[in-house]
């Protein structure tokens, strides 16, 4: 059977091994794969083995510091523009305005408003360089 990780969505299943005795059941944690979290506990004479089936989506850096999904983002069709100031030579932040046609849910959850800027975007929150250490 497969659980959901209520602290990060991660998809796993849960097997017991060892289980079955007949005295010295005591409870032991069940913790997610993924976020290495402790879902719940639950006795058995045994011990849990966690196997992770789906890691959870991490949303870009840029949709998280907006308060909104990468779906939601997309939704949005909202253009990201980089205050270069006067010189182009360096990036200072990040700015967008609010399209019609945002939907409403939105709107409500980010208490933005059509056609208002959203500016004072950090460079590190879009500039960020997602490629693994090597």
């Amino acid at each position: 059977m497969t659980e959901k990780c209520p602290f990060c969505n991660a998809i796993f299943t849960v097997s017991s091994v060892g289980d079955g005795g007949i005295c010295g059941a005591c409870r032991e944690p069940i913790e997610c794969p993924h976020c290495k979290k402790v879902v719940r506990e639950e006795r058995t004479t045994g011990y849990f083995i966690e196997k992770l089936v789906k890691a959870p989506i991490q949303d870009s850096s840029l949709s998280q510091y907006l308060g909104i999904t990468d779906e939601e983002w997309d939704e949005m069709g909202a253009e990201l523009n980089a205050n270069t100031g006067s010189s182009d030579e360096m990036t200072y932040y990040y700015w967008f305005t609010v399209p019609d046609g945002t939907p409403d849910d939105i709107l409500e959850k980010t208490g933005w408003e059509v056609d208002q800027t959203i500016d004072d975007i950090p460079v590190w929150v879009v500039d960020v360089d997602e490629s693994p250490c090597h």
